[in-house]
């Protein structure tokens, strides 16, 4: 089929050309797009407003030799949270380059679709770096690497004591006697307990959670590295966010 149509999200907008814009889309039912959105740099352009960065639209595409041609753009939902605060611009920013990284083109993930969708309306009223972290651990429920948050990744022992070693090469905790020179870091009980809860806690009830400080920082951390290491990709946003993420939020509570 030379045209088609896409429910889907811009996850990502990169310059091309003169004038045009390549854009990253996820679509409801056909997953990872890439295509040319021409002329949208222009002030005159219809089809600006669809292609802005975490837009939601209808996307109306043709289907080019070697990259797709976005026709029409029709948004459904931009976002104006997602840009009126720092922090809710890094986990946005954030969400995205995981979910770019963690798929392939044109495999369907609807489940992924809606996991985003949701996240990028929670970000209106749920601390930016929770919906964050809350994302990255469905999305790896999704796709089959959960981390063991329990039991040792190696053994199966279960983990004690007050720090436990965390090693994304493994897949998880690992007990004492199987850590040897896997690369990792420790963790608090606390934050593995935080964690496992964020995980199955209903959406309803995620805005009612709450971390401290150094607890935000050991899960971000943790999950940043778990997730390199099973997409094998340098996901800089979160890298940015861990280092100067948490001015927006914290000014927002001074005041």
């Amino acid at each position: 089929m030379a045209v088609y149509q896409a429910d889907a999200l811009v996850i990502r907008s990169r310059e091309y050309g003169e004038s045009d814009r390549l854009l990253t889309l996820f679509a409801r039912e056909s997953g990872k797009l890439q295509a040319v959105a021409k002329g949208v740099r222009k002030p005159t352009s219809r089809q600006r407003a669809g292609a802005q960065l975490f837009t939601y639209a209808d996307f109306l595409l043709h289907r080019g030799r070697t990259l797709d041609t976005v026709t029409q753009a029709s948004p459904r939902e931009s976002f104006p949270h997602l840009w009126n605060d720092l922090d809710r611009t890094l986990a946005a920013t954030a969400i995205a380059e995981l979910l770019d990284a963690a798929t392939v083109r044109e495999e369907p993930q609807p489940h992924l679709f809606t996991l985003t969708l949701t996240c990028f309306f929670m970000l209106a009223e749920v601390h930016p770096f929770l919906v964050q972290s809350l994302f990255a651990l469905r999305l790896l429920e999704i796709l089959g690497y959960s981390p063991r948050l329990e039991e040792c990744a190696e053994c199966g022992a279960l983990i004690q004591g007050e720090r436990v070693f965390f090693s994304p090469e493994a897949g998880g905790t690992v007990c004492s006697s199987c850590r040897g020179t896997l690369s990792g870091r420790t963790l608090s009980q606390g934050t593995l307990a935080f964690m496992r809860r964020l995980a199955q806690a209903e959406w309803a009830k995620v805005k009612r959670l709450r971390w401290p400080v150094w607890m935000e920082q050991e899960v971000r951390r943790a999950l940043q590295q778990y997730c390199e290491e099973k997409f094998e990709h340098n996901l800089r946003s979160w890298r940015m966010g861990n280092e100067i993420g948490g001015e927006g939020i914290n000014n927002q509570r001074e005041g």
